[in-house]
């Protein structure tokens, strides 16, 4: 089991639901940091700031269902392991589009005292891919330093369309964030 704090994002809108996720999480690694969304809004609004080391999602909430959540993880946070915890992946042909679709599992909510050792099996597989997102991360901040200095240091210079570069530059550093 794993020490280092973990960083778990929880998509459900059932409280009983979410708790009883929460404590089987709990069970996998008790050094946990939860992000929780009830609807699209919170989900959209937290997730990227949040940077979960992993997603866990209901498959049918209010106004999105869990496939659409798994599409907006893959475009935002591609390597984050998803995993479905739901009541209606019974469907053959669900489950097999979820797991096209980048879904690292899937758990029916009957069966959720499984969650646990499905947790380490998923992390195991996507350690190094984790470890890739971290460095591309760090990578991005330090690019992004490197980029606020030298803006810095443009604007004490006097150059012909100094504004233009500088301003520019200040659009490529804001990208990073």
């Amino acid at each position: 089991m794993n020490t280092d704090i973990f960083k778990v994002f929880i998509l459900e809108d059932m409280a009983l639901d979410l708790e009883l996720n929460k404590r089987q999480v709990r069970k996998y690694n008790p050094e946990v940091l939860f992000a929780v969304a009830r609807n699209r809004t919170e989900f959209e609004e937290k997730l990227i700031a949040f940077q979960p080391d992993l997603v866990l999602s209901d498959y049918n909430l209010p106004d999105m269902n869990g496939l659409e959540a798994l599409l907006y993880v893959r475009e935002h946070l591609d390597g984050t392991p998803f995993i479905f915890i739901t009541g209606i992946l019974n469907d053959e042909e669900k489950v097999a589009e979820t797991i096209l679709s980048g879904a690292s599992g899937y758990l029916l909510k009957e069966n959720l005292k499984k969650l646990p050792e499905l947790l380490a099996t998923v992390v195991a597989q996507n350690s190094q891919v984790m470890q890739q997102r971290e460095l591309e991360w760090e990578r991005r901040k330090e690019n992004q330093l490197s980029l606020q200095k030298a803006i810095g240091t443009l604007r004490d210079l006097d150059f012909p369309d100094r504004e233009q570069v500088v301003a520019a530059l200040q659009r490529v550093a804001d990208s990073l964030s």
